[in-house]
């Protein structure tokens, strides 16, 4: 409840988007000193309960928490290359899943009539071809502004999805027209009534302080847990990486582990990378990739 309060308190306090390619934040100070005396105490050949000091705690609490893993571990390996083959063709946005292309549009207008879509209440199915419609005009090109109105159309029956894509496009200005208060509005509601992509599309904006927001890595961090704890594939990415840098809470590697776990289950490519380095016991995270170990088992 706490986090839930943090999360949504913030947005609704002040107008923060360029949209961060990815919000990752640097390595702290000391787990750059960490990694060095790490690297110096290997090369004198000592032990690493003589390296770790003060991370004693945190080593063998992410090592009890990998241990699950490595039964399974090559098999999980060989399965994600295989999955991962043809992931250069993904589409540059990753949400919403579904994109139709505009070859599909009228395909989709057309089972549209055929199940009477224009019926109210509208049917689960029904909703699902109007959001899809939505997303073709918008992401193929065809038509962004005719989907900006076909989804706010169904955004005002309650559609969750519906009410994020009408925030993002707004906040973004993805089809022309740019309303950062009114795309908040929106994300605000779709998060109060329990989106998890709206939880993450908040959390990414308070991380980066974009639309106006401030800067708020604590809230943007209760904002990933809310959509972790809904199972959202990135919102439980995030939330283990603010874990693992120490970012808006504090540092429990450990706790990172499960969250990174289920994301990668999900097909994460960034949560498949940082169990990779943790599990090979020598992770560098994502802006240090080329260089030295920040935690090193």
């Amino acid at each position: 409840a706490g986090r839930a309060a943090s999360c949504t308190a913030q947005v609704a306090s002040g107008f923060p988007h360029e949209r961060p390619a990815h919000p990752w934040h640097s390595a702290s100070s000391a787990a750059v000193r960490a990694s060095a005396a790490a690297a110096a105490l290997a090369a004198a050949g000592a032990t690493q309960i003589a390296f770790c000091a003060d991370d004693c705690e945190q080593i063998r609490r992410l090592q009890e928490a990998l241990r699950p893993l490595r039964a399974g571990e090559q098999e999980m390996r060989d399965r994600w290359i295989k999955e991962e083959e043809g992931w250069f063709k993904l589409p540059p946005r990753a949400w919403p899943t579904v994109q139709p292309k505009a070859e599909e549009i009228p395909a989709l207008k057309q089972q549209m009539i055929l199940e009477r879509c224009g019926n109210m209440p509208m049917s689960e199915g029904c909703a699902k071809l109007v959001f899809d419609l939505s997303s073709a005009l918008v992401f193929s090109g065809s038509d962004p502004p005719a989907g900006l109105a076909t989804y706010r159309g169904l955004a005002s029956t309650g559609h969750l999805d519906a009410m994020v894509a009408v925030g993002v496009l707004l906040v973004e200005g993805l089809v022309g027209e740019q309303d950062e208060k009114e795309g908040l509005r929106w994300l605000r509601k779709a998060s109060e009534a329990g989106s998890a992509q709206a939880d993450y599309e908040l959390g990414t904006l308070l991380y980066a302080g974009q639309a106006g927001l401030e800067e708020d890595e604590e809230a943007a961090y209760a904002c990933f847990m809310r959509a972790a704890e809904k199972e959202h594939r990135d919102g439980m990415f995030m939330a283990a990486d603010c874990l693992l840098e120490g970012v808006g809470v504090g540092r429990d590697y450990a706790a990172a582990v499960p969250l990174l776990h289920r994301a990668a289950v999900k097909g994460h490519r960034g949560a498949r990378q940082h169990l990779r380095q943790l599990l090979d016991g020598r992770w560098m995270g994502f802006e240090n990739a080329g260089g030295a170990a920040r935690i090193v088992l």
